[in-house]
């Protein structure tokens, strides 16, 4: 098992990042889609998550089941109108057909899913992208705690649901779920390989422990407040897969991952009056630019291949496990897709391995409604450069850190004119990997696509078709191919 530094882009989802293998404004939205209020899920045309990869070419059974949150579309009766306040009864809705772009549009064989965790309307499952809730049983939930048979249930946002949703069962359903998945698939296809992620709700709010696990163990008031009760469960939920991996003799041929996809909670959800601290000795907590709201564990376990009790400090994101993973299995994967994920696979063996390891990780955060970025930062090395904006007059702040000596990032160096030249070099690289690159005058070599390798101009993307195929044209040629250009003078 080997412990990795990770840092993430704040309020993303894992699951696009290790689905997609990209920065998140190569998506369809570049502050991401998360519900069912939209038109899509956040795969552009031409990107391939990495379910379909494996399923399509190692053979792979592919399964997910826990929060979704990367967004999909309400199957609709004609030319009916989405009605957000009712996506469940709602009499334009279609529900004897599956979500448009759900798992199943994406790769995933199985799935048993909400499309907001715990967090939001509809409080219901999707089984196979199908609504697992009959119209005669959605209730419309307000805000509140009720009495369920697992523990005391917490809606905290108000809307449809099924009658029967209880969030204190939310990640007990998830571990049973993906333990029959591998029971079933162990029993049906010994000899097949399979790909399984289990996105369990904790610990978002609302944390609303429930009364015991599976196995009887005390969980609720077991800590001083409901937050640790739910780490508490998150512990025996990991444990519950490990476990059964262990006791069905796979250890020593399954590679195990654990993550985050953001910072610590905030301290008004978390529980610092007891001296808990999610995130640390780490500046802030999620949705901050600042280490607390970007670093995130990453712990992987793959037995007799890579070693035990050891930490890697070299900086990967979660957009590198896709291709760390195709790398392991041995495997490539289509043009257009994972365009932003840096293999670590040679690195989890050695600590001396550290050729074509990732130089560059940035970070964005965006305003979760207007979508304008709020700030921006790029980490090399130890050295991260910070760029505030304010969304209102445009004006930019400059920060930088060294993260090694200054951890908790509280010595802005910015002003020190010693590192003047550094700080040009780290934004002149944050612009080119961002949203809103400058269009390059010269001739440069193509990286990606069937071309690859052939001098071209910004005039070979003169053909759109070219822009999906080529992320050299969003990363070089914007004014063809930036696709976020309405957003690149706020």
């Amino acid at each position: 098992m080997i412990l990795l530094k990770c840092n993430t882009t704040i309020l993303y989802s894992t699951f696009v990042f290790t689905l997609l293998g990209n920065f998140q404004h190569r998506g369809q939205k570049q502050g991401g889609t998360w519900n069912l209020s939209g038109e899509q899920n956040q795969f552009m045309h031409k990107q391939k998550s990495l379910a379909y990869v494996l399923k399509s070419m190692a053979g792979y059974a592919t399964m997910m089941a826990g929060k979704w949150h990367i967004g999909a579309k309400v199957p609709r009766k004609g030319s009916g109108e989405l009605d957000k306040t009712k996506l469940l009864t709602a009499p334009t809705h279609d529900w004897s057909r599956p979500l448009i772009g759900g798992p199943q549009d994406i790769g995933f064989d199985i799935s048993y899913m909400s499309t907001s965790g715990l967090q939001a309307n509809p409080y219901a499952f999707f089984r196979d992208g199908y609504l697992a809730t009959d119209a005669a049983d959605v209730k419309y939930w307000t805000k509140g705690t009720y009495k369920q048979p697992k523990g005391e249930s917490v809606i905290s946002k108000e809307g449809e649901g099924s009658k029967d949703w209880d969030s204190t069962a939310y990640n007990q359903i998830v571990v049973e779920e993906t333990l029959e998945f591998i029971e079933n698939h162990l029993q049906r296809s010994p000899d097949k390989p399979f790909f399984a992620y289990a996105a369990l709700g904790s610990v978002h709010v609302p944390h609303s422990p429930p009364d015991v696990y599976l196995d009887g163990t005390p969980i609720k008031n077991e800590y001083p407040t409901p937050h640790m009760d739910m780490l508490l469960e998150m512990d025996k939920a990991v444990g519950s897969l490990v476990d059964a991996i262990e006791a069905k003799g796979i250890n020593s041929n399954t590679v195990i991952i654990f993550t985050s996809d953001n910072g610590g909670v905030r301290p008004e959800y978390g529980s610092t009056e007891y001296d808990h601290y999610s995130s640390g000795p780490l500046r802030d907590a999620k949705g901050s630019i600042y280490e607390g709201g970007t670093r995130v564990p990453l712990i992987v376990r793959y037995d007799g291949a890579i070693p035990t009790n050891e930490t890697r400090s070299n900086i990967v994101g979660l957009n590198d496990i896709f291709a760390t993973i195709c790398d392991i299995i041995g495997i490539s994967y289509p043009d257009g897709s994972a365009q932003d994920s840096i293999s670590f696979a040679n690195y989890l063996k050695s600590n001396k391995n550290k050729q074509g390891l990732r130089k560059w990780l940035p970070t964005w955060v965006y305003d979760p409604r207007k979508g304008f970025r709020k700030a921006e930062a790029i980490r090399n090395k130890n050295w991260k450069a910070i760029k505030l904006i304010d969304i209102e007059t445009g004006e930019r702040t400059q920060e930088l850190y060294h993260l090694k000596v200054d951890p908790s990032e509280t010595k802005n160096l910015a002003q020190n004119e010693v590192y003047n030249t550094r700080m040009k070099k780290m934004f002149r690289k944050l612009n080119r990997l961002g949203p809103c690159p400058i269009n390059r005058e010269k001739p440069f070599t193509l990286i990606s696509g069937p071309e690859k390798g052939q001098l071209v101009s910004c005039d070979f993307f003169n053909d759109k078709e070219k822009c999906s195929t080529y992320i050299d044209g969003e990363l070089k040629c914007p004014s063809q191919c930036g696709r976020n250009n309405w957003m690149c003078s706020h």
